[in-house]
């Protein structure tokens, strides 16, 4: 995250409960842990434990990244430091131990006079429990030093409601730094979300190196400006965040063009500090539609031999050739393999298929497989990239568009049409497991107000879907389209605070939104020092 730390004193004010040598005085007590998302169980008992120079961290080589992450909490907020020692051996020890009979991701926190213990079965349940106290140490420091502060008596039970929570960045229309896709990975991670589903490809741009086709990203990953870009020029005379960085831009062959790419050693790099914070990157290359990047470096890929645009959206790739469906075979073998993560994403959503109408190779191709309408040249591709991934070990995700057709019950929906009421429900019929993430409230990437915040808060699928669908859903997650997203401060402003919000959805068992707001306040603070461009709420004014 930014460490441009800025101190402000409200925030000593507001937030501190430090006592310092040289002042005794203790600010008011805020009620109240201030996690998000919010535990399954916060049991307040009577007392408060002292956390000084004498707190003990004992070391836990089975949870060692949870280890380190409050160790660097405890160390910003303490003056003299934590103590870290193999063995307990302080009147007030911090420690973690396994707990068998917990699931996965489920932890417990136990602060009381004999210091905190933290209970996990598994890396990344002790891994979650730390961001939990790494956000109390906060509320309590304002992130100011220290020489104590208090943390009361408290047992936290905790445990996901869902297994996919999930985050969706496009890097295709806008493009983001390794840098600061791995700053958006720390935010996730220390809201307890567990999938980036990565949008790497899509008609504007080719952001990833594929070495068997090397045009795809010296062609591909470049574009003159658009309308979009237009858009975001005009919007920038008033607004700053619209500016479009100045990184992406190059001259080539007297043309100012935008774009850029992440190499495979940027890839691995991401993968793994994403994997590092017990996060699956779910890696998505948007097939057959979407692939005018694609095609504009090899227009062989299409029916008509070029990029264009039909009455709804860009030609897509053509199936019905050979030479088609083998690049988009060796496209996911070198993509599968830079993804270790089981479950990949083919996008195929909105594909124009007047080209494929036109086509005397696609009549021909529809005579010999005995199809009838253009809709099963769609399944057919589908099915052909879904069966290779799956002899990959890969489990494959696809945009609900696909359950139009006739599909299989082993793939997995992406489910985000919802003025179409009834795919949910043919999902479930057909057997799939089901991600929700209808347009409305889980496309964060258009501007906001209080009452759209809270109505993604509010979001309650047992409201919205059957028992049949529910039954089949997995997780929940949001998506950021970066059309008109051109800065990471444009983003920020989008983004932030819904991905608090976001983060109680698809994690909490229960929801206030009062208590929320009460414990948001806090993390606006926080993001407030890391220099975060964040939309402030009404309320929080």
């Amino acid at each position: 995250m930014k460490l441009n730390i800025l101190i402000f004193l409200p925030i000593l004010i507001l937030f501190g409960q430090c006592k310092k040598k040289d002042n005794p005085i203790i600010t008011p007590q805020i009620v109240g842990h201030g996690i998000i998302p919010l535990p399954l169980t916060v049991d307040y008992q009577t007392g408060k434990l002292l956390v000084d120079k004498n707190l003990v961290l004992v070391n836990n080589t089975q949870f060692l990244s949870a280890v380190k992450v409050v160790e660097d909490a405890f160390n910003q907020a303490l003056s003299s430091g934590i103590n870290k020692q193999e063995n307990p051996s302080g009147a007030v020890n911090l420690q973690f131990t396994t707990d068998t009979n917990l699931g996965d991701e489920d932890y417990q926190i136990d602060i009381n006079s004999s210091g905190i213990v933290i209970k996990a079965a598994k890396p990344a349940g002790a891994f979650y429990a730390a961001q939990s106290l790494r956000q109390m140490v906060w509320k309590k420091s304002g992130g100011i030093k220290c020489d104590s502060f208090e943390l009361s008596y408290m047992k936290i039970v905790d445990k996901p409601k869902y297994a996919w929570r999930g985050f969706h960045l496009d890097v295709s229309r806008h493009f983001f730094t390794k840098e600061y896709v791995m700053e958006i990975i720390d935010w996730l991670a220390y809201y307890k979300l567990n999938k980036l589903h990565f949008h790497l490809s899509d008609d504007q741009g080719w952001r990833v190196q594929i070495d068997q086709f090397p045009l795809l990203t010296e062609i591909g990953a470049w574009r003159t400006f658009n309308n979009f870009d237009s858009i975001c020029m005009e919007k920038a005379k008033t607004n700053p965040y619209y500016q479009i960085d100045p990184r992406f831009i190059k001259t080539i062959n007297g043309k100012q063009v935008y774009g850029g790419f992440y190499t495979k050693d940027d890839i691995r790099e991401i993968v793994a500090y994403a994997t590092a914070h017990y996060i699956d990157v779910v890696p998505e290359i948007d097939m057959p539609g979407h692939m005018s990047a694609a095609i504009s470096a090899y227009p062989y890929l299409s029916s008509v031999d070029s990029t264009g645009w039909g009455t709804e959206f860009s030609y897509p790739i053509c199936p019905c050739k050979a030479e088609v469906m083998n690049f988009s075979r060796l496209v996911w073998d070198e993509i599968a393999d830079l993804f270790p993560y089981k479950v990949v994403h083919i996008g195929s959503d909105e594909v124009e298929k007047n080209t494929w109408e036109s086509s005397l190779i696609c009549q021909d191709f529809m005579t010999q497989n005995s199809f009838t309408n253009l809709n099963q040249i769609q399944n057919y591709f589908v099915k052909q990239i879904q069966q290779h991934l799956e002899a990959k070990g890969k489990t494959v995700v696809a945009w609900d568009d696909v359950i139009d057709g006739n599909v299989d019950n082993n793939l997995i929906m992406m489910y985000w049409r919802d003025w179409l009421k009834n795919s949910p429900e043919k999902c479930a019929q057909n057997g799939n497991q089901i991600v929700l993430t209808p347009w409305s409230p889980f496309y964060i990437s258009s501007d906001h107000t209080d009452q759209t915040f809270e109505n993604l808060y509010n979001f309650n699928p047992a409201k919205e879907y059957s028992a049949a669908v529910l039954e089949k859903v997995i997780g929940l997650q949001s998506c950021v389209w970066t059309e008109e997203i051109p800065s990471e401060q444009m983003f920020e402003y989008l983004v932030f605070p819904r991905l608090q919000a976001l983060s109680e959805v698809c994690w909490s068992q229960g929801r206030d939104w009062y208590s929320f707001k009460t414990r948001l306040d806090s993390h606006l603070q926080y993001m407030s020092t890391l220099n975060i461009h964040y939309r402030r709420p009404g309320w929080a004014k």
